[in-house]
């Protein structure tokens, strides 16, 4: 008797997230982590879960699909007909039973079926057991690693489960299949036309369906030819047998007349055989595997797809001769899962709540796609970090993203300024040999203006020592090869490009990949690429003090150092700028507004304007761009972005201006800054800005006639706005927060003009006596402008403000009786007075008030405030990111447009719920920050009402604003999110508390712990956990009853015993008592202490201690 099937999830004990008959479950859209291995092509694949779950799938980014891409709406739609399709003929006695598994027709409505998704971190399965026909079809999804290609496997097994035996016919693959050589726009605009470039060759011995075009379609008196193809290659395998199946290339042989690709009319007829002679052009050709099988009761046989991308015949000949041994595929998809696991042992966590492990791993998995893995290149002196796997988010929700999944060897990817700087934040926490490179990388690339390209590149080097490299002739098996690879290295290159460039060359190494990689990168040094992009955001400067601090958390004692020390630090150069105010005030529609606020708008990511931009020699130069690169310290950096945002405060003093054409985090707002919106959150990261610098040099202890050494325009412009300021405290008047910004703007006017070629290169000394007393002035400024924000009534702060024009003039032309016009034929004026509105309230302005609150009694009360607050979703018990905005203008951005509780308006944002949740644990609000934490934490989520694996996390959640109340809950937009930083912060200071390695009293660095845990993370039974040693190595830890572990320094295990299971913190908690130190040569050190002196301290940071055992009493 057919049952009803329903939907149900669950999560197994090896990681895989099940969701039975997933096809009636709510739809979701995710991804393969598109990892390779070092040495291998990545891939992107994409799946959803209906039909056959994989939707699209290519290499590098849309412009190379081999399943064409689709946005998640219209993959929910298309995938049971364009994804992949398996067809069965059974025939069993006198019947015959045409059957297609994993589809939802009438004719499967009358079938006793169930289905099953199993989602692990780097792949899926699928299986439909048919009762009635006796059969069970499963599928299986995997990428290949370490090869010269780029390959996605499918292998379906067909199982008779009846007590007959059955005669099979199989056609298995994609409907459609697009050639190399076709980008996205000649498949969404010209569809039809570009058909006419479309063949299929069979290339190898293996007559291989090899898919391109044979030059670049493009109208152009140039014909460029196309090399490398997409390919597709099907057997079956029975009894350890294999046999290659025909290929079918031709969709009309398939489908007939039925050209929506419904169902196989043809092959479902009564006799099916593949003709000798098939249409390989001016179509889009299919691919397809034909084959047939008897299988008796029992019995099973497995079809095996290889579809993917090779630059060239000879190394797909090569892959396809390998595959001929079925193991050889069982042992690449052993090497992904072993790759993936490794990358996740990094935050290896062994608590008793097993959702929370895997959570663990899968965030810090999806935190290396979106920042990348700090992989240590170092030998020969020199230590290099290159950020492989990681990409810019984009994917079936982020339609809107032009992703790029490098297709080359130590694959990267570009990245957004925001993005990449908040999910590398941490790295320094998982790789020691990080060190200060985030903190030098993403301070250069702030401008003298304060503001900082958008688009950040992954990796780039070039030779800077020809001495050294000429010891590198004996790596090349011919002497003649050293001479075209310097040609290579003596430009800017990827570490991923160098391997693609000998490969293509035939340059053959007398040694492996992994040392010629150090050797060359000895010689080389690393650059820096990024391109502006469009706009200027307000708060990307922001994240730099976390990467500084994440820095000073494992290196405390070289505050000095890279404060005031080292003058490694350099300057953007970009020529985008921003307008004067004349230039972009404009009148329109009788009300003033700031529009076209950059000089040049809105560049074309791989346009000429924006490659120029993003050229090798970015750095500012003295001589106003003639001489050499300027090169200064951190400090100056900082007192730059200091003084920039000191002279951007909005005409109340309150917030930081909008005045380049972009907002800040909350995006959605993208009307503000033509509404002079400004954001109290900048004005905040400010304030504590500022106070990390006056803490620091309290902290190395300046001698305060000392001097810092500025560029004279900025040491003129800090100036300036010092006595600004002093004039402003001097100024009784109710005036005196506009007067101050009218000057200030002035003043900022009067410097960008100084330094938009460059600077003299001339510096004057600034005293730090009177440095602190400047920025002691500039913070109470921040603090009176902060306590406007503050709304007693609520007890919480304004987060963006309108600050409407209500009196201005048109300012005159050239000539005098003409209005001088803007570019695109606006009259310009001159505000005289401007009105302050706030917008309702907004999670993240509590979060920064929290950030800089220094008592904890009032960081409660904020805490309190907020939960009483509209923000606060009290079906969900979650926070969303802003109050209703209904009786807002739409003019303020899209943020207005959108339902409530989708998207950015009245959702729960979980980047911005897990900020706020972290401040909580940073103030030692233990009690309150573990009462959220299982109602604010994907693991903990029920998983019916969050719609995908609870080991996932989600940009947003669906809130109880929306209006379709099944939908509440629900998480959308998977993965590529601020999140996973958030999420890794709790981690690392529940684990060892914010600050593990401190300066004793002797000015010695000690390593002490400070753990927050809640007694329940502590295992209630001995416990196996497989774990990877830091050489790879697969072993599997027995953790003892009433103990914790997790992965420090990606080199150290630690394990936390709790004889009595209490908690670490609040009265009567536990704390480190015992240290027992087993290093790399297995030698045991048992100290009794709660903390680990210096010695042992620095061996931790070297990664010489493999386990330590701390008992807590």
């Amino acid at each position: 008797m057919k049952k009803k099937r329903a939907v149900e999830y669950s999560l197994q004990e090896d990681g895989k997230f099940i969701i039975k008959n997933y096809d009636l479950a709510k739809p979701f859209a995710s991804f393969f982590p598109g990892i390779a291995g070092l040495f291998g092509i990545p891939m992107w694949v994409f799946y959803v879960n209906r039909g056959q779950g994989i939707v699209s799938f290519g290499t590098e980014d849309k412009k190379h699909s081999i399943l064409e891409f689709f946005p998640a709406n219209r993959a929910w739609q298309f995938v049971s007909k364009r994804g992949f399709r398996t067809f069965l003929k059974i025939k069993s006695g006198e019947k015959v039973f045409c059957y297609e598994p994993f589809q939802n027709t009438q004719m499967s409505e009358k079938l006793d079926i169930e289905r099953r998704m199993a989602i692990s971190s780097g792949d899926f399965g699928i299986c439909e057991d048919n009762r009635s026909a006796g059969i069970f079809v499963s599928v299986d999804y995997c990428t290949l690693p370490d090869e010269p290609l780029a390959c996605l496997m499918r292998k379906v097994t067909i199982k008779n489960t009846s007590r007959s035996s059955k005669n099979i016919e199989m056609l298995d693959g994609l409907p459609q299949m697009v050639p190399y050589g076709v980008n996205d726009r000649f498949l969404k605009e010209l569809g039809r036309t570009i058909e006419a470039w479309m063949k299929v060759d069979f290339v190898t011995k293996f007559r291989v369906p090899y898919y391109k075009l044979t030059v670049d379609p493009t109208d152009r008196p140039q014909v460029i030819y196309i090399n490398g193809g997409n390919f597709y290659y099907n057997f079956s395998v029975k009894n350890s047998r294999m046999k290659k199946s025909a290929f079918i290339v031709d969709p009309n042989l398939v489908f007939g007349p039925v050209s929506d690709f419904n169902y196989p009319q043809r092959f479902f007829a009564e006799r099916f055989s593949v003709p000798k002679e098939q249409v390989t052009c001016a179509k889009t050709s299919s691919a397809f595997g034909y084959t047939n099988f008897a299988l008796k009761p029992g019995e099973e046989v497995c079809i095996v797809s290889l579809i993917g991308y090779a630059h060239d015949e000879k190394h797909l000949q090569e892959f396809i001769a390998n595959t001929e041994n079925i193991e050889f595929l069982d042992k690449k998809c052993s090497d992904y899962t072993g790759i993936i696991a490794r990358l996740q042992n990094y935050i290896f966590t062994a608590s008793p709540d097993n959702a929370y492990n895997l959570y663990c791993r899968q965030t810090y998995l999806d935190n290396v796609m979106r920042g990348g893995f700090p992989l240590t290149v170092k030998g020969n002196g020199k230590k290099h970090i290159v950020h492989i796997y990681s990409r810019r988010h984009g994917d079936l929700e982020r339609d809107y993203n032009n992703f790029l999944t490098e297709a080359a060897y130590l694959s990267q990817g570009n990245g957004n300024y925001r993005d990449v700087n908040q999910n590398r934040r941490n790295d320094v926490w998982f790789n020691a040999d990080v060190e200060d490179e985030n903190v030098i990388a993403f301070f250069n690339l702030l401008q003298l203006d304060g503001f900082n390209p958008l688009i950040v590149f992954g990796d780039r080097f070039r030779l800077k020592d020809k001495v050294k490299f000429e010891s590198c002739r004996g790596l090349f098996k011919k002497e003649a090869d050293w001479q075209k690879v310097y040609g290579f290295i003596e430009k800017q290159f990827a570490a991923g490009g160098l391997f693609m460039f000998l490969e293509k060359n035939g340059i053959a190494l007398k040694t492996t990949k992994e040392k010629f990689l150090v050797d060359v990168l000895s010689c080389c040094d690393k650059q820096e690429n990024a391109e502006h992009g469009d706009g200027f955001w307000v708060d990307h400067w922001t994240y730099n003090i976390d990467a500084l601090e994440a820095y000073l958390a494992i290196y405390p004692e070289r505050l000095q150092d890279i404060l005031i020390k080292t003058k490694r630090f350099v300057f953007f150069n970009n020529f985008v700028k921003v307008k004067p105010r004349e230039d972009k005030y404009v009148l329109f529609e009788g009300r003033v507004r700031q529009y076209h606020a950059v000089s040049v708008e809105e560049l074309e990511e791989d346009s000429e304007l924006s490659k120029k931009i993003s050229s090798a020699d970015w750095a500012v130069r003295t001589e106003y761009g003639k001489a050499e690169v300027y090169k200064t310290t951190l400090l100056v950096k900082i007192l730059c972005l200091i003084a920039n945002k000191t002279a951007s405060l909005d005409p109340s003093g309150s917030g930081i201006e909008m005045e380049a054409n972009k907002p800040g985090w909350y995006d959605a707002l993208n009307g503000l800054p033509g509404l002079f919106g400004s954001s109290v959150c900048e004005t905040m990261e400010l304030k504590r800005l500022i106070e990390f610098v006056l803490s620091a040099l309290s902290a190395i202890n300046v001698n305060e006639d000392d001097s810092a050494a500025l560029p004279e325009e900025l040491h003129l412009f800090l100036n300036d706005i010092d006595k600004l300021i002093v004039e402003y405290n001097q100024n009784t008047s109710d005036n005196r927060d506009m007067d101050y910004w009218d000057k200030s703007y002035a003043l900022k006017e009067a410097y960008r003009r100084k330094i938009a070629s460059g600077i003299s290169g001339k510096e004057l000394p600034l005293r730090y006596a009177e440095l602190k007393s400047m920025l002691r002035r500039m913070e109470d400024k921040l603090t009176r402008g902060i306590s406007r924000a503050y709304v007693a009534r609520s007890g919480l702060f304004h987060t963006y403000y309108i600050n409407e024009v209500v009196e201005f003039e048109k300012i005159k032309g050239e000539n005098d009786n003409a209005v001088k016009m803007s570019a695109d034929g606006l009259e310009c004026v001159r505000p005289l007075r401007f009105e302050q509105k706030p917008l309702p309230l907004f999670l993240e302005a509590q979060v920064h008030a929290l950030r800089i609150e220094p008592e904890q009694k009032k960081a409660l009360a904020i805490y309190r405030n907020t939960k009483k607050s509209p923000l606060y979703d009290k079906k969900l018990k979650m926070y969303k990111v802003n109050a209703p905005l209904s009786k807002l203008s739409e003019e303020i951005g899209r943020a207005r447009i959108f339902t409530p509780g989708w998207l950015e308006n009245e959702s729960i944002w979980l980047h911005m719920e897990y900020k706020f949740i972290l401040e909580l644990l940073r103030h030692g609000l233990y009690e309150e920050f573990f009462s959220e934490f299982k109602n604010v934490l994907i693991p903990f989520q029920p998983a019916e009402r969050y719609g995908r694996s609870i080991l996932e996390n989600s940009s947003f959640l669906v809130s109880s604003a929306f209006p379709d109340k099944e939908l509440h809950g629900n998480g959308f937009v998977a993965r590529l999110s601020g999140s996973t930083a958030e999420f890794i912060n709790m981690w690392l200071w529940m684990n060892v508390g914010q600050n593990p390695f401190i300066i004793a009293k002797d000015n010695d660095v000690v390593f002490k712990p400070i753990p927050v845990l809640p007694a329940w993370m502590f295992l209630k039974k001995p416990t196996e956990f497989d774990f990877h040693q830091p050489d790879g190595t697969k072993t599997v830890l027995l953790m003892p009853k009433n103990s914790y572990a997790f992965n420090f320094l990606g080199t150290t295990l630690i394990v936390y015993h709790n004889p009595g299971r209490k908690d670490t913190f609040s009265a009567g908690g536990v704390k480190p008592r015992q240290f027992k130190i087993t290093d790399i040569n297995a030698v045991e050190t048992v100290i009794d202490a709660d903390c680990l002196g210096a010695t042992y301290a620095q061996q931790l940071r070297e990664g010489n201690i493999r386990r330590m055992d701390i008992l807590l009493g």
